[in-house]
């Protein structure tokens, strides 16, 4: 008789499934957030999550557009949830960057950040290989410096 091989002793089979790598936006916000510097982390967070809006949906934005204005004029229905996130993030970073300091929940920063970043067109922005070659990102590492409303509008602070 013929003896089968032990079960414990055979190679565990890959995963058949791909594991996605997270956007570069979403590991520089974990890290500035686990390094104490939520502000920041919120900041970078969302202007880099509205320019890829903007980028993912084809929108384009007159650059004297304040965030409030894109928020209420330029987002729609079919966008998914991306409509209902991006407003929240912004709820937050309102007070941090144009009034004075406050405390930021980081967990929640993070938890909106990632969860952008998980809707199917924010994500499929970052599955091109050449993304930081084409577009220009602030704060990501590895993208060129310069828009963060494209290759052809110079990022202007609001």
């Amino acid at each position: 008789m013929a003896r089968t091989p032990d079960p414990r002793s055979a190679p565990t089979p890959a995963p058949t499934y791909a594991v996605r790598p997270p956007p570069p936006i979403v590991g520089e916000v974990d890290r500035l957030i686990a390094e104490g510097r939520a502000a920041e982390a919120l900041i970078l967070g969302y202007l880099t999550a509205e320019a890829d809006v903007q980028q993912a949906f084809g929108i384009r934005v007159p650059r004297q557009c304040t965030h409030r204005e894109f928020l209420k004029s330029h987002l729609r229905d079919d966008m998914g949830y991306v409509a209902v996130l991006l407003p929240r993030l912004y709820a937050l970073y309102e007070p941090v960057r144009f009034g004075p300091s406050r405390p930021v929940p980081g967990a929640l920063v993070r938890d909106l950040v990632h969860a952008i970043y998980d809707e199917g067109p924010i994500f499929n922005l970052y599955r091109d290989p050449n993304y930081a070659a084409r577009f220009n990102r602030p704060g990501i590492p590895g993208a060129s410096t310069g828009s963060a409303k494209g290759p052809t509008e110079p990022a202007q602070p609001r």
